[in-house]
């Protein structure tokens, strides 16, 4: 008897689990852990570029990594936070040539890592 219980509630589970893909809500959880992962690993290197550029003088390849990581976490945080998404979009546009960055560009959206960090753990904390 306790084998089919136990059949029984892992077929509970297995209904539960598919009720859940069918929903979106495990496909939506993934691209919350996807969009987070691509922002902690953008904000990152930027970290690390920004104070080694002191240092070591600016790396225009780099810039190029930082612009290409800034626009691969844009996407999959559209899915989770409209508005952040956006500011990781333009800051993409500002590391794919820094020189000649207008900020008029960002409109009012503060791109400014500081921001984009508080930005960051303000949601993080919330999902």
């Amino acid at each position: 008897m306790m084998e089919v219980t136990t059949a029984l509630s892992i077929f509970d589970k297995l209904l539960d689990l598919l009720g859940l893909v069918k929903d979106g809500k495990i496909k939506r959880n993934e691209q919350v852990d996807l969009a987070f992962h691509k922002t902690h690993k953008a904000l990152i290197e930027t970290e690390v570029y920004i104070q080694n550029t002191t240092a070591q003088g600016r790396k225009r390849q780099k810039e190029t990594e930082l612009a290409e990581l800034w626009y691969e976490a844009s996407i999959p945080m559209r899915h989770v936070d409209k508005k952040l998404a956006k500011i990781f979009n333009l800051k993409g546009g500002y590391w794919s040539n820094p020189d000649s960055w207008d900020d008029m560009r960002s409109g009012d959206a503060d791109i400014s890592l500081k921001n984009v960090q508080n930005l960051y753990s303000e949601l993080f904390s919330k999902k």
